[in-house]
C-alpha cells in the first residue's frame, strides 16, 4: 500500500487537504484528512479510523481463477446482493472504472473494477455521509 499525506500526518510529506491511499497498483482513493485520525493497514486491506472508531475500509479482492473477468465477477456479486434484498445501483466513477454500490442502510459498500487492469476489484465501505465523496476519487494506483 502506498500513502501520500499532509505534513501533520507523517513527517516529510507535502501539505494537502487529502490523503491518497493506493492499496495496489490498480487503485487509489483520496480521503479528506479531517475524516482520518488513524489508519490500520493489513495485506490488501486499509481500515480508516476517526475518533478511535473504524469508520470505513478499502479492500482489494482478487478475481477468482474460475471467473473469466472482473466484469463477470462484479455481475455475480451484484446478482447475489440483489437476491439478498439489498438495493444496488451503478456508481458514479471516473472514466476507466466501473462498479456498483450495495446500499446497506447507513453504510454502503462499493465494488469497483479498473477497466484496463481487471485482475482485482476494489471494495469501498464508508458511512453514507462519506461514501459518494470518497468513491468519486477513485483513480489508478501508484
Amino acid at each position: 500500500m502506498s500513502l501520500y499525506c499532509s505534513h501533520w500526518f507523517l513527517p516529510g510529506c507535502t501539505s494537502t487537504q487529502s490523503i491518497s491511499f493506493s492499496p495496489n497498483v490498480n487503485y487509489a482513493v483520496s480521503i479528506d484528512k479531517k475524516h482520518i485520525d488513524a489508519v490500520r493497514s493489513d495485506t490488501n486491506d486499509v481500515t480508516i479510523f476517526q475518533n478511535e472508531t473504524a469508520v470505513g475500509f478499502l479492500r482489494i479482492e482478487p478475481v477468482p481463477d474460475d471467473v473469466s473477468s472482473a466484469s463477470e465477477f462484479l455481475d455475480t456479486l451484484r446478482s447475489i446482493t440483489d437476491k439478498n434484498g439489498v438495493k444496488t445501483e451503478a456508481m458514479q466513477l471516473p472514466t476507466g472504472f466501473s462498479g456498483f454500490a450495495a446500499r446497506n442502510p447507513g453504510h454502503p459498500t462499493g465494488y469497483v473494477t479498473h477497466d484496463e487492469n481487471a485482475d482485482s476489484i476494489l471494495v469501498i465501505s464508508f458511512p453514507d455521509a462519506l461514501f459518494d465523496e470518497i468513491s468519486g476519487t477513485v483513480s489508478p494506483g501508484i
